[in-house]
Parts: structure tokens; sequence; C-alpha cells
């Protein structure tokens, strides 16, 4: 978009180019109105002015034609500036939509979480169901009159379902005709608004001055499109943020489920304790009625004895009046029986008084259940009026936002149509418009080479005729060749603007066009995203929807329940005071106790078996962990072994070394010595005949020495290859980690190490530790003639070695201990 500096310099352009015009049209009337007879120099004159004239005007033109380069470099910088923009855009929107995402992954997660605990619940709901249904069996007949009240709330609430529904469709349908009146408000508009703009494509064909208003109003229009597009953007913004609102109050709706689900678990764990209080209740009163009967009968019995003991007494009294004995002791029968009757009566009311306070208890209970009944049924029913107001607004919102959306699209699709319909036909129009004026200007450009050419030639020949020529006919030609060169220069200036105008024209329509198609692409993202986003909270209300009516029909299930259970309560309370008897309670206390007792004993053997458990996991534990230390202590023992055989092998390495140098040392001895064979033999050659018997005594012995010598060698190169070989296994076994092949050879040599091996030594290299004298290298290598050996001693002999020092020269028992090697 042009600033306001950049217009008043265009304006200034164009003013100077009017000027030069201006100054152009007064030159030729200076010439018409001067037009002297036979004035050739005045024709000269003029045309050096117009010569410079031209050249000024084209400095003029390398000006203008810089300064339009400098603009649009300063155009690009800012086009630059303006992707620049819209790179931060769509970055922005990119981390929207990634923030989008990671809120959607999470509602999934809390979806998912919300099916995991409704099918426990269901499963719970399902084995209590099950278990109830026996007591619902039974208690059928009892119900039977409160299942009409039941079913006319039912049906009550389906009547008022169905007008909701009702409500609900009426909703849709307004919505809908509203959406359909403004789809074809919309399409009115768009055919207004697209009859105006075939009228300003007719006005730019007309004339150019329409062009540059029309490009005013592009301009204008689109500052407007960017205002929209940064409305639109806030729309956006605000939009996630209702999005972002709605959301926190799906997930507090949700949080509000789980809290009316925890509840129900409580509920459902009271309801089961107190299922059990009365089957304990039920249980004890059963055992109540079979002692109070046992009770009865031993009384009826206890009463027939007294009147059979009265009756025999009466005859007794009869029969022997004088039985005295007789009398007192059944007088003491009868008092004995009497306070045995008192005792039981005692008992009895005790019995009474304590049977009054388990009723009374009883009574407690049942209210606080039927309380906290009464106040949970409060509760749930507001949580559920509540949720509903809820689920209410959040489905108009999604309703409204769908809509919003959907228009949103309807007018995105018709503006881009538009828009690329539009824009293809001004480029038509434009690139017809740049072909003809690109062919004016090659035919004006050819004309005016034509008429250069034509100037060259009358210069020439108004140079070599002049005296013949008049002035007249000069002056002639030259205002008609200064007429069609300024009518051709006046020409080129118009379709260098218009071109330049057009090609302006051209670049702002491309970069609108891209700008447009950008926001389009834009747009269409932001509603899909929302749309999206829409699908996804329409199925998160479908499913609350469905877990608050699944929770509905619980809780009506409870109530029922809790319904069927107080009536219970009213008869356990009517057989309580039917049997309030001391014996009955004090079975039913003992049955408790007892039964804590076995509880007591169970947990103690459970306890037990657990102790019992641990203990043998504590065992086993212990036994592992005696395994693994020793497993580590056999570890680390093979790594000191192995570290050890490090050391040994890096000492058989060294000693190899010295052996080989020993080798070469052994080799040039060899080497000499051949050499004083061949000098003895020269020796013995010139000598005389008296010493040829020393002489082949001298080559036996030689030859004896070299023979040994070559022995030596032999067994000296067969122990190298041995260490050697021993070093590479020992450095593979260190550098693999794997101490098989050591150990192996550990065992092979435990007996040999047992004992102190002796120490190599040399007798031929008189060195120890390197080899023995048998396999010495520079035995092999001697030649038939060897020197006499140093050696003077017998080969039978023993040469006494210590194994303490490892040395030669004395034994063991004449080895100070304090010198050691």
């Amino acid at each position: 978009v042009a600033t306001v500096s950049e217009k008043s310099r265009i304006m200034e352009l164009e003013k100077d180019l009017a000027l030069r015009v201006q100054e152009v049209a007064e030159l030729r009337r200076r010439l018409e109105s001067n037009k002297p007879a036979g004035d050739v120099d005045m024709s000269l004159s003029l045309l050096q002015e117009i010569s410079s004239l031209q050249e000024k005007l084209e400095v003029s033109r390398t000006d203008h034609q810089r300064e339009i380069t400098s603009l649009k470099e300063h155009f690009a910088a800012r086009e630059e500036t303006h992707q620049k923009e819209i790179k931060a855009l769509y970055t922005a929107t990119e981390k929207l939509s990634k923030e989008n995402e990671s809120l959607k992954s999470k509602l999934e997660h809390a979806n998912k979480e919300n099916s995991d605990v409704i099918a426990l619940w269901k499963s719970k709901l399902e084995t209590a169901i099950a278990s109830h249904q026996q007591a619902m069996e039974e208690l059928k007949i009892s119900f039977s009159k409160g299942l009409g009240t039941e079913t006319a709330e039912f049906a009550e609430l389906k009547t008022q379902i169905e007008k909701m529904r009702l409500d609900y469709q009426h909703e849709i349908e307004n919505l809908q005709n509203q959406q359909e009146s403004e789809r074809s408000a919309h399409a009115k508009e768009m055919e207004a608004l697209r009859a105006k703009l075939m009228k300003v494509i007719k006005e730019k064909e007309n004339s150019l001055e329409v062009i540059k208003s029309k490009l005013d109003k592009a301009e204008d229009q689109h500052l407007v499109e960017m205002e929209e597009t940064l409305n639109k953007l806030q729309e956006a913004e605000i939009k996630k943020e209702k999005f972002a609102e709605a959301s926190e109050e799906a997930v507090s709706v949700q949080r509000s489920m789980q809290e009316t689900v925890n509840k129900l678990h409580q509920k459902e764990e009271q309801f089961t304790k107190l299922s059990s209080d009365l089957e304990k209740l039920r249980e004890n009163l059963a055992d109540m009625e079979a002692k109070f009967r046992e009770k009865d009968e031993r009384e009826e019995q206890l009463i027939k004895a007294k009147e059979k003991l009265e009756n025999d007494i009466a005859e007794i009294m009869k029969m022997s009046g004088d039985n005295s004995s007789q009398l007192m002791k059944m007088n003491d029968e009868l008092r004995l029986k009497e306070r045995y009757v008192e005792e039981l009566q005692l008992k009895l009311t005790k019995a009474n008084e304590n049977a009054s306070f388990l009723q009374k208890s009883i009574e407690d209970v049942t209210l606080k259940a039927e309380q906290s009944q009464q106040e949970a049924a409060k509760k749930h029913e507001e949580e559920k009026k509540e949720l509903e107001k809820k689920l209410l607004d959040l489905e108009k919102k999604m309703e409204m936002s769908h809509n919003q959306c959907q228009d949103l699209k309807a007018r995105y699709e018709k503006a881009t149509s538009e828009t690329k319909t539009k824009h293809e036909e001004i480029l038509q129009n434009l690139q017809k418009t740049l072909l003809d004026t690109e062919d004016k200007l090659k035919a004006a450009q050819e004309e005016n080479s034509g008429l250069l050419q034509e100037l060259k030639e009358l210069r020439k020949q108004a140079d070599k005729a002049k005296a013949a020529q008049t002035a007249e006919d000069a002056m002639q030609i030259m205002e008609q060749m200064t007429k069609e060169k300024t009518e051709t220069l006046a020409s080129l200036e118009d379709t260098k603007q218009t071109n330049a105008k057009l090609q302006n024209e051209l670049d702002t329509l491309k970069e609108n066009n891209l700008k447009n198609v950008e926001e389009l692409n834009k747009s269409k993202e932001l509603l899909t995203v929302e749309n999206q986003k829409m699908e996804e909270f329409r199925k998160e209300i479908e499913t609350l929807k469905q877990a608050a009516a699944q929770k509905s029909q619980q809780l009506s299930a409870l109530q029922e329940e809790n319904v069927k259970l107080a009536e219970e309560l009213g008869r356990s309370r009517d057989e309580v005071t039917s049997h309030q008897k001391l014996e009955e309670e004090r079975s039913v206390l003992n049955n408790q106790l007892l039964e804590m007792k076995k509880r007591e004993s169970k947990f103690i053997k459970d306890a037990d078996e657990e102790k019992a458990s641990l203990q043998k996991s504590i065992s086993i534990t212990s036994a592992l962990l005696t395994e693994k230390d020793a497993e580590l202590e056999k570890l680390r023992n093979e790594v000191t072994v192995l570290r050890g055989e490090n050391a040994s092998a890096k000492s058989l390495h060294s000693v190899v070394q010295t052996l080989e140098s020993d080798k070469v040392k052994l080799e040039l001895k060899v080497k000499n010595l051949e050499l004083q064979l061949k000098e003895n033999k020269r020796q013995l050659s010139s000598s005389s005949g008296n010493t040829d018997t020393q002489a082949d005594e001298d080559e036996r012995a030689q030859e004896s020495q070299i023979d040994f010598l070559n022995s030596v060698i032999v067994d000296l190169q067969r122990k190298n290859q041995d260490l050697k070989m021993k070093v590479e296994m020992m450095s593979e076994a260190a550098l693999n980690g794997n101490g098989d092949d050591l150990n192996n050879y550990d065992s092979d040599d435990q007996e040999k190490q047992s004992k102190k091996k002796p120490r190599l030594f040399c007798d031929i290299c008189d060195c120890f530790d390197l080899h023995d004298t048998e396999d010495c290298p520079t035995q092999a290598q001697m030649s038939e003639d060897p020197p006499h050996s140093t050696h003077h001693g017998s080969r039978s002999e023993e040469r006494p070695y210590c194994e303490i020092c490892e040395m030669f020269g004395h034994w063991a028992t004449n080895c100070n201990d304090d010198e050691t090697f």
C-alpha cells in the first residue's frame, strides 16, 4: 500500500512532466511565430535547442526510472515485512492449534477415565441388583401399593422429557430458518457487490483517471479487509477463549459427575451395611423366637411339674399324715423351684429392658438412614438440576458457535469464489491492455527510430544543399519533424505511464490476491478446527446426558430399594416389639461374641499364615542374597585372578621381548663364531702337519658344540612360540572378560604352581630367565666349526640350584633367608 509521501512524490513527477510538455509546446509556438525567410541559421539553432531539450528529457527519464526503481525496492521491502508478519501470525496459529490438540487429548483422556469409572459403577450396580433381586421378589407383594405412585411419577417424568425434546426441536427449526434467511441476505449482498464490481471494471477500462481513483479505492478496501481480518482474528481469539471456558465448564461438570459417583458409591456402601445389619437382625429375631418357644415350653413343663407335686403332696397328706420328713423334703423342693422361677422372672425383666433398648437403637438407626436418604435424594435432585442447566447452556453455546461457523464458511466460500472470478477478469483485462500498450510501444519505437534516421538524412541534405534549398522548405520540414517527434514523444510517455500504472496495478492486485488466498486458507483452517471442537463438545454432551440418565435411573432404583428397606425395618420393629425377651438378647449377644471370636481366630490364622509366608519369603530372599553374595565374591575373585593374569601376561610379554633381544644377540655371536672358525681353518691350513691331529680334535669338539647349540636354539624357539601363544590367550581372555580358558589353564597348572619351577639358565648365553641351553637360538645358527665350550664341567653332574633364590651356585639348604630374590 502506497504511503502519503510516495503519492506526493508521484504527483510531483507528473507535474514535472507536464511542465516539460508545456516547454516543448512553447518552443513549437516560437518556431511557428519566428519564421524569417531564408534564415537557415535560426533553424539550426532551433534544432540545437530541440536536441538539448531531448537530452534533458532523457536525463529526466533516467531520473524518473531511478526513482521508480527505488520505489519498487521500497515496496519490495514493505512486502518482505508484511510476509514476515504473516509468518509470525502463521506460527501463532500453529501454536494455538497445538494447544487445542493438547486440550483435545486431555479431554479424550478424561472421557476415557469417565467411561472406565462408569463401567466399574455399572458392574457394581449389576452385582448389587443381582444380590437384591431375591429380596425384591420376596417384597413385591408388600410394594404393590407403592408402585402406582412411582408409575405416575415415571409418567410425569416422561411427559417432561418429551416436552423438552419438542422445545429443543422447535429451537433447532427456528435456528435453521434464521440460517436460511441470513444466507439469502448474504446472497443478495454478494450479487449487489458483483454488480458494483462490474461497474468498477467498466470504469477502469474507460479511462486512466478512473483507474487511479479505483486504485485508491482498492487501497482503502485493502485496509478495510486488513481491519476485517484483524477483527476476525480477534473474534477467533474470543471464540477460542469461549471454547476454553466451555472446556473448563465441561471439566467442572465432569468433576461434579465424579463427585456424584463417589457419593453414590458411599450410598451403596451404606446400603450394603444397612442390608447386612437387617439380615443380622432377622437372624437374631429367628433365634430369639426359637429360644422364646423353648422357654415357654420349659415354663409349661415346670407348671405341670408343680401341679403334679402339689397333687402328690395332697395324696401323701391323705395317705400318711405322719410322714413329716417327706413333707419337709417336698416343701424344700417347692421352695427351690419357686426361687428358680423368680430368677427366671428377673431374667425376663432384664431381657425386656434390653429389648426396649435395642428397639430404641433400631429406631434411631432407621431415622438416621431415612434422613441420610432424604438428604442424598435432595442433593441428587439439586445436582441433577444444575447439570441439566449447564448442559442446556452448553448446548445453546455449541449451537450458536456452530451456526456462526457455518455462516463464516458460507461467507468465505462466496467471497473466495467472487474474488477469484474478479481477479481473473481483472488480470485478463490488464493483460490485454498490457499487450496493446506493448504493441503501441514497439510501433512508436520503430517510428521514432525511422524519424531519427530521417532527421540524420535531412541534416546531411541540409549541410549539402544550403544554397540550393530555400529557407522556407527547410523550416517546413523542421516543423513537420518536430511535430512528429513531439507527438511520438508524447505517445511514448503516455504509453510508458500507462504501462507503469498497469504494472503497479497488477502487482497490487497480485499482492491482494495472495493475501486474500492466505487469509482464506487461515480462516478455513480455523473453521475446520472449530468444527472439530464443536463435534467433540457435542459428543461429550451426549455422553454426559447418557451418564446423567443412567445415574437418574440408578438413583430411582436405589430409592425404591431404600423404600423396601424402610418397610423391612418397620416389619423388624414390629417383630422386635412382639418378642421382647432377655434370653433372645443374650443368645444374640452370645452369637455375636462367638462370631467375633471366630473372626478373631480367622484373623489370627490369616496373620499367622501371612507371617509364615513372609518368613518363607524372607528366608528365600536371604538365601538368594547369600547366593548372590557368594556369586559376587566369586566374581571378585575372578576379577583378581584376571588382574593377576593380566600382570603375568604383561610380564610374559616383557620376557618374550627380552628373549627376542637375546635371540638377536645369540645370532650375532653365532656369526662371530663362524668367522672365528673360518680364521682358525686358515691358520690350520697354513700350520705344519704335526698339528693335524689337534685340528681334527678341535673340529670334532666344535661340531659337537654346534650340534648342542642348534638343539638349544630349536628348544628356545619352541618355548618362545609356546610363550607367545600363552600371552595371546591371556590377553584375549583379559579383553573378552571370559576367564574360562584362564581358569582351565590355572587348573592344569595348579600342581605345577604348588612347587616352584627352577629358573631357566643358558650355559651358552650365561643368563637367567630367558631359555635353557637346549632351547638356545644361537645353537641352530652356529657354523659347522664352533669354538671350544666355556663350560669345563661334566655333563652328567647335577649343578647346585637354590629354589628360594632361583639361582645356580648353591643349594636351598645353604641359602641365607635374608637374601631373597
